[in-house]
């Protein structure tokens, strides 16, 4: 396609030249780590803008209603919070800077910043995405964000103290998989990490994903989850020092009531992975509920791991938290750790 200005879009009515313009003004220190050959690089470019991304908006699949769900920044922020701690030393000082490479519309980032007080205060996330859509609203939000394929970043090398893949690693095609680890590993510099984060092919996330999004989502969902063998196939060859952790890494939403808690939750859920009408053909909120509890029972799971995290339930809940009700969905998440060797 062409912008408006002419040349490639890169963005929804935006070439690379205006967006590479408003980044040196808005965000000069994204500017500083492109590597600006590589972005105007006309194969890099068609290649980039001749996806058909299902995160674009809901007529390409599920983009609008996604968006729709992340203005609750907040509901995964117990993973995000574990995410980021994961990726940074606690011993290092100063501002670190944090990839994060499948970050849509800027979760992450938005969580990170509204989180006065916290460790994820002093991250300064550079929000990427292959989804146009989802890179302009990131930068609507007045957030540093570029445009580019996991398998093919646009930053420079030793550029960044962490990078993130997570939350749609699967999505990556599994022939690819391997040059986006080593274009994460690339762009560390020395002692930084890769947090590698998906779903275990043998969980209830994965169980849900098959048996629900694939079959009742606009575009279905044929990925293939990572398995422990996988992660540390994918990062051995990598100059990297790796442990492979579980993580709980649940969807927590807040209301006023038990009854609006667990609406809400089924309400996210619905937009989050584009099954608004699976659950609107449910018998109302109180069911749809009970098939959430039944389909996130991570008790067999947690058993299987021998381990299971202490304190966390092991089937969605509501419980009253001060003056408000939180409703809880556990999720468990497969998460390599990677360390850049010096």
């Amino acid at each position: 396609m062409i912008s408006a200005g002419g040349g490639i879009e890169y963005l929804p009515s935006l070439s690379l030249e205006a967006y590479l313009r408003h980044v040196e003004v808005e965000h000069p220190e994204l500017h500083r780590l492109l590597d600006l050959d590589k972005a105007r690089s006309e194969g890099v470019l068609l290649r980039l803008v001749s996806v058909t991304n299902e995160f674009d908006t809901d007529d390409t699949g599920r983009g609008d209603s996604y968006r729709r769900a992340q203005r609750d920044a907040f509901a995964r922020w117990k993973g995000i919070r574990e995410l980021l701690r994961l990726a940074t030393r606690t011993t290092s000082a100063g501002e670190k800077t944090v990839l994060d490479v499948l970050g849509g519309d800027g979760t992450v980032a938005r969580a990170a910043a509204l989180r006065p007080g916290s460790r994820a205060e002093r991250l300064s996330v550079i929000t990427g995405d292959i989804s146009g859509k989802m890179v302009a609203c990131a930068l609507d939000y007045g957030l540093p964000a570029v445009r580019q394929s996991a398998d093919c970043l646009l930053l420079r090398d030793a550029s960044v103290d962490a990078t993130l893949l997570a939350y749609g690693t699967h999505h990556i095609a599994v022939e690819d998989r391997p040059e986006a680890v080593r274009e994460a590993v690339r762009v560390l510099k020395p002692g930084g990490r890769l947090v590698l984060h998906d779903f275990d092919g043998r969980s209830p996330m994965a169980r849900f994903f098959a048996e629900v999004v694939h079959k009742h989502s606009t575009t279905g969902h044929d990925y293939a989850h990572f398995s422990r063998d996988e992660l540390a196939a994918l990062l051995e060859p990598l100059p990297v020092r790796t442990r492979i952790v579980d993580m709980y890494d649940p969807l927590v939403i807040e209301a006023d009531s038990p009854r609006k808690a667990r609406s809400r939750v089924c309400d996210y859920i619905g937009d989050m992975y584009g099954i608004q009408g699976f659950f609107a053909g449910q018998l109302g909120p109180d069911v749809s509920w009970q098939f959430v509890q039944e389909l996130f029972d991570h008790t067999a799971y947690f058993s299987d791991l021998g381990r299971p995290p202490l304190g966390h339930p092991v089937r969605p809940i509501v419980r009253k938290t001060d003056s408000r009700w939180t409703a809880e969905v556990p999720r468990m998440a497969l998460v390599a750790v990677a360390e850049k060797v010096v």
